[in-house]
């Protein structure tokens, strides 16, 4: 790899590490962090089918089903001033994610970093999207068993046994990707923020969408530490029905804080994935 490609790759990883931190916040959807750098974006990636899955470049999906809310939400009371436990929180925001079974989701960062995906939960996570940054834009595809990236504006393959640095770097990318996908690192998350409280008034949301709803928003009561991340604030945004609307965390590591908001969609929605070819 150019050792420009290299230094740029470094500097990005350092930069959206945090990012990557506070999107695992929620669920698999949220692992959007630009990790190529110096990317351009790839031809389209040939259709692949696969059970609920994703395009590469994916698209707000409006008209989401009516999903009830799982029991693991009860224990969430969405009333002002009800303070909630993060094992709760956690609980209700990965049960709802695993019973909807994909959603659509949108992201901006303070470090300039903006992106989508769709996104498939549940046993076989899988997701596909876009981010865009200072350093280019990158796609990525994750399935069960393979990952691809651009890097330098070509799909790669990832294999984090490979002796390829390419290779190498997006099997590094796509294992990032699968540890924040996995529903039980979004609750290790949110759990490790003992408290959190419903404030007082609702907040008006937009989506990705463009809809608009009104949505609780549930604070972390004080600072916490996650995977080695200082998180200054954070907050999940609930609908009265305990639907994943949103959340917003400030993250610190290593000295450089970021501030990453994330908004969710078209929950229930049929998503396919599309998967590069050889």
């Amino acid at each position: 790899m150019p050792v420009g490609t290299w230094l740029s790759y470094s500097r990005t990883m350092r930069r959206t590490l945090p990012v990557l931190l506070s999107i695992a916040a929620i669920a698999a959807a949220l692992t959007l962090t630009a990790c190529a750098a110096g990317s351009n974006v790839a031809p389209s990636p040939t259709s692949t089918s696969a059970s609920a899955a994703a395009a590469a470049t994916p698209t707000a999906v409006a008209g989401a089903p009516a999903i009830a809310a799982p029991m693991a939400c009860d224990a969430v009371d969405l009333k002002p001033d009800v303070k909630v436990t993060g094992t709760d929180l956690a609980a209700c925001v990965v049960a709802y994610s695993t019973v909807a079974g994909s959603g659509h989701e949108t992201f901006t960062s303070s470090d300039g970093s903006t992106g989508t995906a769709d996104v498939v939960f549940g046993d076989a996570p899988a997701m596909s999207g876009t981010i865009a940054g200072p350093d280019g834009t990158t796609s990525f595809v994750l399935t069960p068993d393979a990952a691809w990236v651009t890097i330098d504006g070509v799909w790669v393959e990832g294999d984090g046994n490979s002796t390829e640095t390419k290779k190498m770097l997006a099997g590094t990318i796509g294992q990032a990707y699968r540890a924040a996908a996995d529903p039980t690192v979004a609750a290790s998350f949110i759990s490790s923020a003992p408290s959190w409280t419903v404030q007082k008034d609702q907040d008006l949301v937009t989506l990705p969408d463009n809809s608009q709803v009104s949505a609780w928003r549930l604070q972390a009561d004080a600072p916490f530490t996650m995977l080695g991340a200082d998180v200054q604030e954070m907050v999940v945004w609930l609908s009265s029905a305990h639907v994943p609307v949103g959340n917003q965390a400030t993250v610190s590591v290593g000295g450089i804080q970021t501030t990453t908001s994330q908004h969710y969609s078209g929950w229930g929605m049929p998503v396919s994935i599309a998967t590069p070819q050889p």
